[in-house]
């Protein structure tokens, strides 16, 4: 039978590692559980089959992150509801919504060293709208082609997402810009607490934010992501942040004067 002190560990270890937004530097109980889970093989072998019961996988047990779980579908913990922040409004919007986070894992996890080594990315929902905008080009011009059968999501972009006219009179952004869309994928991660806000830096448009990447969302990409954004984007590189930006694309307010 199991005793008291072992459960209430693993219930500790199960209230921190559903809990996105705790994090064992804060928290000192936090960091004493992970301390312990590491030092407990029967405490890490116990939570490890409450985890697999659940539908569930252990990404990473560590000082910088935390406990960092995902959900295999089917399990009661599997995120089945985002209508809410991202609005989608059929398969072309899927497609679109789908090069929009691949375009966010590529910006801030742009090659192997980078899903490898702790550290956070400072990231804007324009930042991803030149990179699509530069892959798509690239696609048009012939010097790339969609991968892994990707064919349908870049001509989903091609078709409907390229507008003339991204804002509304007010200046905001329209809903169905690409750059908007970007801005929804980035809030709906950051609302697992993968990205969080980055105040430091004034925001490139007032209906636009700027983020910085979680060691959370890292572990994520390392664990499940990375194959999937070489795919999307195969020739993008961390030189190519400063490059020269495709035409077309929405402008900060600083450059609309």
């Amino acid at each position: 039978m199991i005793s008291r002190d072992d459960a209430r560990d693993l219930g500790l270890f199960l209230r921190y590692a559903f809990d996105a937004s705790a994090s064992p530097g804060r928290l000192d109980a936090y960091g004493r559980v992970l301390e312990l889970f590491h030092a407990a093989p029967e405490l890490r072998t116990a939570a490890n089959e409450v985890l697999r019961a659940l539908g569930t996988t252990l990404l990473a047990a560590d000082r910088t992150a935390g406990f960092v779980l995902a959900a295999e579908p089917g399990s009661p913990l599997a995120v089945t509801y985002t209508r809410k922040l991202l609005p989608l409004g059929g398969t072309q919007h899927r497609l679109v919504y789908g090069l929009a986070l691949a375009g966010v894992t590529a910006w801030c996890f742009p090659n192997a060293r980078a899903v490898r080594e702790p550290g956070t990315r400072r990231v804007t929902a324009l930042d991803v709208d030149r990179l699509i905008r530069g892959q798509a080009a690239a696609i048009e011009a012939g010097s790339t082609e969609g991968e892994g059968g990707l064919g349908p999501a870049w001509e989903a972009y091609d078709r409907q997402h390229k507008q003339v006219v991204a804002t509304k009179k007010s200046g905001r952004l329209r809903r169905n810009t690409t750059a908007k869309m970007c801005e929804d994928v980035l809030q709906l991660l950051a609302s697992f607490n993968l990205l969080v806000a980055d105040t430091t830096m004034p925001p490139p448009r007032r209906d636009l934010s700027v983020w910085r990447s979680t060691d959370r969302f890292r572990a994520h990409v390392a664990a499940t992501g990375a194959p999937l954004v070489r795919q999307v984007f195969p020739d993008w590189s961390p030189e190519q942040r400063h490059s020269v930006e495709p035409p077309g694309g929405v402008r900060a307010d600083s450059e609309e004067g």
